[in-house]
């Protein structure tokens, strides 16, 4: 990518947005050959992050704290090692921000956009790269978390779009305890292809293509992941601004989805009192009904222990009798519980729990342990004697 900062000077997210689609505006002849997603075009990519205290401008300060924190891993201590970092701000919800390789003598740009909570980066660099810079910054920033769809959200984003239809897919199956895992990847695919999929190996999607018209062509080529980045391959000449509009409309779709899921809107407060305590509000998330035979308490613990619980992220105690595990995420320093009803798994936030940490653990439930499980949220300012 290049550009120049008074490209995005002095405009709204919108303007940016319609600046840099010009990366992926492609005559007529040319979005009927792009039948496929390689990945090795140029796209536009937006990663929808939950900002909990990055400030445009802060570059510096927080690669210093990960280069100097000795609790932050050694992953990330080489990462910084072998990348120097630049950010030019733009203005106050702007700025331009590089990361250079030098081993490679190579630069890539990427537009940090902070806006009501939420951390945009918009980038056109090449997924490879991508992978090796922005995404490794983004998951070793304390303070910063990419947005997480269940495969229903995912789902239900996509059905969202206006003149849209599915187009291809990626959807995954890992559960323990069964003989097969499935990667499943669709190219050209019709619904029915991602239904029978669910309906055949309960493989839930990871990620969506469509293709959206601007009557009665192929206008947007474009995909949704459930790891909280939305992406532009082709824009037809002329449909710049619906291509804009679907952005907007997607993102604003995706963060009202994860805050649905994650959001704490009622942490636990205890409060004293002479007779006892109170504790003020309940927020659980909630993962049930998976593709498994039931299991005991402590064939699930175990399975949590060995494929969550064991990195250098968390650190845990059992408590009551095995029905509960009291979790604290080091990376986000809170804590919070997880109950156990088998083979569901139901994480209650307790006062200093955000959102950070509970979709960090549920990311690597479906990551690692099992991929098909529903999720839900329940919540409510109750009062427990």
């Amino acid at each position: 990518m290049d550009i120049a900062p008074s490209d995005i000077e002095d405009k709204s997210t919108r303007e940016v947005l319609d600046e840099l689609i010009q990366y992926v505006v492609t005559s007529g002849e040319e979005m009927e050959s792009k039948t496929t997603r390689s990945g090795g075009q140029t796209d536009l990519n937006i990663y929808l992050c939950d900002n909990q205290d990055y400030n445009i401008g802060e570059l510096d300060q927080w690669v210093t704290y990960i280069a100097e924190n000795d609790g932050i891993t050694g992953h990330a201590d080489n990462y910084v090692g072998e990348h120097t970092f630049s950010e030019q701000v733009i203005d106050e919800d702007i700025s331009l921000v590089g990361i250079s390789t030098p081993a490679k003598n190579r630069e890539d740009e990427f537009v940090f956009v902070a806006k009501d909570g939420y951390l945009w980066v918009l980038t056109t660099v090449h997924s490879d790269w991508r992978d090796k810079t922005i995404e490794n910054l983004l998951n070793y920033l304390p303070c910063v978390e990419r947005l997480y769809l269940s495969a229903d959200d995912l789902r239900e984003l996509t059905d969202d779009v206006k003149d849209a239809r599915v187009s291809g897919f990626t959807a995954k199956y890992h559960a323990p305890n069964r003989e097969r895992d499935a990667t499943l990847i669709f190219s050209g695919a019709e619904e029915n292809d991602l239904e029978d999929a669910e309906e055949t190996f309960d493989a839930k999607p990871t990620r969506i293509e469509f293709d959206q018209t601007n009557s009665p062509a192929t206008a947007i080529q474009g995909s949704n992941t459930n790891e909280g980045r939305v992406t532009m391959r082709s824009v037809k000449r002329g449909s710049e601004g619906k291509a804009v509009d679907t952005i907007m409309g997607l993102t604003a779709g995706y963060q009202e989805l994860d805050r649905q899921s994650f959001e704490v809107e009622h942490a636990p407060v205890r409060q004293e009192l002479d007779s006892g305590f109170t504790v003020d509000g309940f927020t659980a998330v909630e993962l049930t009904d998976p593709d498994r035979e039931q299991a005991t308490n402590e064939e699930l613990i175990a399975d949590l222990e060995e494929n969550i619980l064991n990195g250098n992220q968390y650190r845990y105690g059992i408590r009551d009798e095995q029905r509960k595990i009291r979790v604290y995420d080091t990376d986000h320093d809170e804590l919070f519980d997880v109950a156990l009803e088998p083979p569901n798994i139901i994480l209650y936030a307790r006062e200093s729990t955000t959102a950070l940490s509970l979709r960090s653990f549920v990311r690597d439930v479906y990551d690692d342990l099992d991929s098909t499980y529903s999720l839900s949220k329940s919540h409510n300012p109750v009062s427990i004697q």
